[in-house]
């Protein structure tokens, strides 16, 4: 029987260009910082990104890296986007949003810097919006726009809609998250270039644009980057990081309750060490906030996702997600080697 299964997994593997069709293992574990494949038996490409929820399906959105290069050689080509119902098997959507390789003068030109994407739902408009760091082609990390775009259903495609100005400074922002509040609201929150201040700014109605000046958020820690934010209880708490660029630093936690108003630091929210990588949480385990998944239907239910990035090869990079748990109302994320998601089910 097994030498059935061999020769048939070889007659596949020639007939399909190397691509089997024998469907990947359904998956009941995440295992931080390990090798995580979608359906397919494909390392997951979508890295610095954010996960929404619609219509029972959670979509994960991030960077697609290209084979073969390095931060330095550009190797950003779009957004990736993948489906789960249960947040550990992804179904692979495809690319959702291209760089262009042919348009010389267009913003997405192949060897422009798109960065962290995070998308929302704009009820208005009965439209997904997603939103990243755009550095145009040839200028590099001196200074940015967010880009903007637009598609009619979570899966795309996006259609890129146009770009604007973040932090409220001609040089723009860095790391940011975009926060739709309980009233709908949408607040853009970056890292302001060039003085790493941290800032918050309303979006308009439609979602497009910031709809007016930037304010300096009273109590962030100066530097603070990687941003990513919940409301639970009334309180807004934001898990965030240090600026060193690729390398891993301790996380940042600050809390508050008017997203406008004075955050307080709490320090690092994190606990435990990272056998795979030999990293504490002096290191985040090697990683980096990118955002914090609400479980659907769970109360209290929240996973923090962090990114290790690999900017000599960036498509080797690999994920870290954990639950996190509010003992005495503050946050905690604690290292588990593998766990399930049915741990929010107690």
């Amino acid at each position: 029987m097994n030498l059935i299964k061999s020769i048939l997994g070889s007659f596949l593997l020639m007939m399909f260009g190397g691509q089997s069709l024998i469907a990947q293992q359904n998956q009941t574990e995440i295992k931080p910082a390990q090798q995580w494949l979608d359906t397919n038996g494909k390392n997951i490409n979508a890295h610095g990104g954010g996960v929404i929820f619609h219509e029972g399906v959670y979509y994960w959105y991030g960077e697609h890296k290209l084979e073969g290069k390095s931060e330095a050689q550009f190797a950003d080509g779009g957004i990736h986007c993948y489906s789960s119902t249960d947040l550990t098997n992804w179904k692979d959507e495809g690319l959702v949003l291209s760089v262009d390789y042919k348009d010389e003068k267009h913003d997405l030109a192949y060897g422009c810097i798109l960065e962290r994407p995070k998308v929302v739902y704009s009820a208005k408009n009965k439209e997904f919006v997603a939103y990243f760091k755009l550095y145009l082609k040839g200028v590099g990390y001196d200074s940015n726009y967010v880009g903007v775009a637009v598609a009619n259903k979570p899966s795309g495609p996006f259609v890129y809609h146009h770009k604007f100005r973040g932090g409220g400074s001609p040089k723009g922002s860095g790391d940011f998250s975009m926060f739709k509040d309980d009233d709908n609201m949408l607040y853009h929150l970056a890292v302001r270039k060039p003085d790493k201040a941290f800032v918050i700014g309303k979006m308009d109605a439609d979602y497009y644009f910031p709809e007016g000046d930037y304010q300096v958020c009273k109590g962030v820690k100066l530097h603070t980057e990687a941003p990513a934010i919940i409301k639970r209880n009334g309180i807004y708490h934001m898990l965030g990081s240090g600026s060193k660029g690729w390398n891993p630093n301790p996380a940042r936690y600050h809390t508050t309750k008017n997203i406008l108003g004075t955050w307080t630091f709490h320090g690092n929210p994190c606990y435990g060490f990272n056998p795979l990588d030999g990293l504490g949480i002096e290191k985040t385990f090697g990683g980096q906030a990118s955002y914090i998944i609400p479980v659907h239907g769970k109360k209290d239910a929240y996973i923090a996702m962090f990114d290790i990035w690999k900017p000599k090869k960036p498509i080797t990079g690999r994920y870290i997600w954990l639950p996190i748990d509010f003992p005495e109302g503050n946050m905690a994320v604690s290292w588990l080697n593998r766990w399930k998601v049915a741990v929010f089910d107690k």
